[in-house]
């Protein structure tokens, strides 16, 4: 069913109670995407020195509908927020609530999108702790993000939307794309726009230390755009690549866009198919793909030759290039997510068990906790001006046995930890 967009102002309703932050969260709540788990998406943009929007996005397929009147299905939904100190705090510094309620007898999928306003003063860095509460199911999504408020020039002093004024909530867009960008300062009359387009490495193997290239700044090309005297800079590309918004070229802050393909986050073309196999390919493997006249027979052949069979190629693929486009929704930096290691991690293992979280890292666990048997991976948070969803990982030679094994499980024809 075609998607629908809900747009709901809001208003606050009440104020939010105080709770202890958590820092662990299962996996399979936040990495894998079924219908009995949400995925709220987030966007913070600074509207003046005072106030902050937090712009949220939500699924109605994910969230549960009751008729508690015998008449209407509806959600009974609770986002609330706690603006705090640090990563682990207990001082509170501003919070609210607002309690979502949408009837939707005709069972049409769509989004429901607002915003609350936050009341954050510059110049500091905050973290915004949310949570999102289906109070039908009484489950709930607890996220972390940081709110960045030390200059007028970071990433979080703009936002994306289109031309119906709606969010983004994503960093890439499409070929000839209209897009506003709405600049926090009326101050400036013009933004400068800095072009890339560089072939990336994909991640190395966990037990690889390839030192790669340092990131050249000189940008590709160098060019302007107005602001208007409503602080919106109207944009449209058709060049893949990525954008770099700065008011202020003195330094590297400022606000990225991405165009990396007309189907991304998607795998839908056969040449888009090659790429992602070579984590399970030998070197001359991915050669005869990469070479191959007709891409789609070639991807097919190799998974037919792995299982031996039609019916369990098919299946296969399916969990493959789900978990690709799945790593492309949770891990895209400047890269495409498959492409990072965490993407990789992902792409191989499935969802980890378990996952810890600070400021700036996660650790996934694979396995039972405090089990000697399970395997763990530790990813550092990498200060990058383009995004602030780049992790490295931290490599050793103790994952190569276990990398092996997980990658000739994929080329025995079975996905490794069956999703």
């Amino acid at each position: 069913m075609k998607n629908f967009f809900l747009y709901i102002i809001i208003t606050l309703i009440a104020a939010a109670c105080a709770s202890t932050p958590k820092t662990t969260s299962s996996g399979k709540t936040n990495y894998k995407r079924t219908t009995n788990t949400m995925h709220p998406q987030y966007e913070i943009f600074h509207v003046n020195d005072s106030i902050s929007e937090l712009h949220f996005k939500i699924s109605n397929k994910e969230i549960l509908y009751t008729r508690p009147d015998a008449i209407n299905f509806q959600s009974n939904v609770l986002i609330s927020y706690s603006l705090i100190s640090a990563y682990i705090s207990k001082e509170i510094i501003d919070s609210s609530s607002v309690r979502l309620v949408d009837i939707n007898n005709e069972n049409v999928d769509k989004f429901l999108i607002g915003k609350l306003n936050v009341k954050a003063r510059t110049p500091r860095s905050y973290f915004l702790r949310i949570t999102l509460t289906d109070l039908n199911k009484n489950s709930n999504v607890v996220t972390t993000l940081s709110l960045e408020k030390e200059n007028e020039f970071n990433r979080q002093n703009f936002i994306a939307k289109t031309t119906d004024e709606i969010p983004l909530f994503r960093n890439n867009f499409k070929a000839n794309e209209e897009i506003n960008i709405h600049y926090k300062s009326t101050l400036f009359s013009q933004v400068w726009v800095r072009y890339y387009n560089r072939n990336f490495p994909l991640a190395s193997p966990p037990f690889s230390f390839v030192e790669n290239n340092k990131f050249q700044y000189k940008a590709d090309s160098l060019f302007t755009l107005p602001i208007s005297k409503k602080g919106i800079i109207n944009f449209s590309s058709n060049k893949k690549g990525f954008y770099h918004f700065q008011v202020d070229t003195n330094s590297r802050d400022g606000f990225t866009l991405f165009n990396f393909s007309e189907t991304f986050p998607d795998i839908k073309k056969a040449e888009d198919m090659v790429p992602p196999l070579r984590f399970i390919t030998s070197r001359q493997e991915y050669e005869s793909l990469i070479n191959s006249n007709d891409k789609r027979a070639a991807v097919e052949k190799f998974w037919l030759d792995c299982t031996g069979n039609t019916d369990r190629a098919r299946e296969i693929i399916k969990k493959y290039y789900n978990r690709v486009q799945d790593a492309n929704e949770y891990f895209t930096s400047y890269i495409e997510g498959w492409k990072t290691d965490r993407g990789m991690i992902f792409l191989i293992y499935g969802s980890p068990n378990i996952i810890y979280r600070t400021a700036n890292s996660e650790t996934w666990i694979y396995g039972a906790e405090n089990n000697i048997n399970s395997l763990q991976y530790t990813f550092s948070k990498v200060n990058n001006p383009f995004t602030t969803n780049d992790y490295s990982l931290e490599r050793s030679e103790i994952y190569r046995q276990h990398w092996y094994s997980a990658v000739d499980v994929w080329r025995q024809g079975r996905a490794y930890l069956q999703d």
